[in-house]
């Protein structure tokens, strides 16, 4: 039997590790800069080829046309995360090219996460080696992107991070560690588009616990991001990664009880 204030402790922590979380948003990762051009994005998202060169749209989608202008509405308060994950959603959804599996062309997809401007850091794109799609599943498409090394690391906030005081301490999300590649699986939920079945990236920083016991966690797992539609907030689901005890010393409670517990909270979140 677990002793109680220890389990009662444990599962404190568990509940209060931040993803993504800030008490300041960076204005920057929710506007765009003044070369910013919706017309130059979607022409960008038809000219996206596969390695065959095989286009993925045929003709021009007068309702993915809606969508992605909505999505990239500068007067809507939305984060660069959520436009990533949402135009990927609505380019397999809309895309008219037969095959169920297909790996997409490295410039024209390059070209467009840059014009996009769909991360902070618009070098991080050329970072990337290659990207898979399945459709097999049309209403849960799967993407696996691919790097050109074993690690890559990309800094949130231009490296200073997202912070937020608690549970005795300055928890600082710093920066996504990606392991070669990372996957995911998107779905909508009613109005919402869901990024889940994440694998092989890990949010890194400094988090845990101080008070009744001192708790220091680096290597965090997310699980699921359900981006609410309209807004910055998102549904996050995550926990402690088992990356965390492959590289730091833990006792075998905290590895075991980290292993069943998800932790789930509403915030706003950004990369």
């Amino acid at each position: 039997m677990f002793r109680n204030s220890t389990c009662i402790c444990l599962l404190l922590l568990l509940i209060t590790i931040p993803v993504f979380a800030s008490d300041s948003k960076s204005e920057q990762s929710i506007t765009k800069s003044v070369e910013f051009s919706i017309d130059q994005v979607l022409d960008d998202v038809y000219a996206l080829v596969d390695t065959e060169k095989v286009k993925l749209f045929k003709e021009k989608n007068s309702e993915m046309d809606k969508e992605l202008k909505e999505l990239f509405d500068v007067s809507i308060l939305r984060s660069k995360l959520e436009q990533f994950y949402t135009m990927l959603f609505y380019i397999s959804k809309y895309a008219s090219i037969e095959k169920d599996e297909l790996f997409l062309d490295r410039d024209s997809t390059i070209k467009l996460l840059i014009s996009s401007e769909v991360f902070t850091n618009r070098e991080f794109p050329r970072k990337i080696s290659k990207v898979f799609l399945s459709r097999a599943k049309r209403e849960r498409p799967f993407y696996k992107v691919f790097f050109d090394s074993d690690r890559v690391e990309l800094n949130l906030n231009k490296g200073d991070g997202y912070g937020i005081s608690r549970e005795g301490m300055r928890q600082q999300a710093k920066a996504l560690i990606f392991y070669g590649s990372f996957s995911f699986r998107l779905r909508k939920k009613g109005e919402n588009v869901e990024a889940f079945d994440f694998k092989d990236v890990d949010l890194y920083g400094s988090f845990g616990s101080r008070g009744f016991i001192n708790v220091d966690i680096n290597y965090v797992a997310v699980k699921s991001i359900e981006f609410h539609k309209g807004s910055e907030m998102a549904l996050v689901r995550a926990k402690v990664s088992r990356k965390e005890f492959e590289i730091n010393e833990h006792t075998w409670l905290l590895a075991l009880v980290t292993r069943f517990i998800t932790d789930k909270s509403l915030q706003p979140l950004d990369w």
